[in-house]
């Protein structure tokens, strides 16, 4: 079960176009239970429980970084299912989240 003093997504905006990338100094363990996913970072020491749509977008960055419309063709494949277009906002405010942790980087700019 996930720490209850782990942060929660509620915190960050989400960001506008860009692209994003892990961090270099990242290294990500995972577990998952059932439908819950939690992440612990090494380097940082932090705990957070994250739903399976981010997970399959921080599979993703880990394999190269990508833009939201770049996740947007790829998660479906990975997830094996079709998206609705309500996913898309929810995902940018966790990748933002992520960015403000320290565990991913976000450049504004797409290439």
């Amino acid at each position: 079960m996930a720490d209850s003093n782990a942060p929660t997504l509620t915190a960050a905006p989400a960001l506008p176009g860009g692209r994003w990338s892990l961090h270099p100094l990242a290294e990500f363990h995972w577990r998952c239970w059932g439908e819950d996913w939690v992440l612990f970072d090494k380097g940082s020491g932090q705990t957070l429980q994250l739903d399976a749509l981010l997970v399959a977008a921080l599979t993703e960055l880990e394999q190269s970084p990508a833009t939201l419309a770049e996740l947007q063709q790829r998660l479906p494949l990975l997830l094996e299912r079709a998206l609705p277009a309500e996913v898309w906002p929810g995902l940018s405010q966790g990748l933002g989240f992520l960015v403000e942790q320290g565990l991913l980087r976000h450049s504004a700019h797409e290439n």
